[in-house]
């Protein structure tokens, strides 16, 4: 909420600065007109092509280790039922495995939770900078002055929204390693 109220702060202070210096200098405003766009950031990652590449790259590379954790949880929920008619030292055997289990469950979901959570803030860097590359050659060729992103603006039309260029044109750009 903070970080809305302070871009929604900072466009309307920009907006008045653009309206206060029309007033000062009619000139000056009628010699540049301010060209304002809006990008949908969300959909422009989930509708880029490298995007689901990368989302097939993490699932293959992080599938086998969540079917590991599947398995893992499967062996519990046996062991449970069993427990439920185990008699003596059968239970002390059953609670002791699944307390071994639930251990093992634990270190391995979290390790697994780290290292994806690593790779797809690595991709989502990635990503933003084919997507950031792709707005500022689209801003660069039309001469627009600001480019919004879409979820903090309460209304604009289509003719503003470049989304759709920006996901053609990061389409066909390539990765860059940094």
């Amino acid at each position: 909420m903070l970080k809305k109220l302070a871009i929604a702060t900072a466009l309307t202070f920009a907006l008045t600065q653009v309206s206060f210096a029309e007033d000062k200098a009619p000139a000056a405003a009628e010699s540049h007109n301010i060209s304002i766009a809006v990008v949908n950031v969300p959909l422009i990652m989930s509708e880029l092509p490298q995007a689901k590449v990368e989302a097939e790259k993490l699932q293959k590379e992080f599938g086998p280790r969540k079917a590991e954790l599947d398995k893992i949880q499967e062996q519990g929920v046996k062991l449970e039922q069993e427990l439920k008619t185990a008699k003596d030292s059968r239970a002390t055997e059953i609670h002791r495995k699944l307390a071994s289990l639930k251990s093992e469950f634990d270190l391995k979901a979290q390790a697994l939770q780290e290292d994806s959570q690593k790779k797809q803030r690595e991709a989502e860097v990635q990503l933003g900078r084919i997507v950031q590359e792709a707005i500022d050659r689209i801003a660069k060729e039309r001469g627009i002055d600001l480019v919004v992103r879409g979820e903090t603006v309460v209304y604009a039309t289509d003719a503003v929204n470049i989304s759709k260029e920006v996901i053609e044109r990061a389409s066909k750009l390539k990765p860059v390693k940094k």
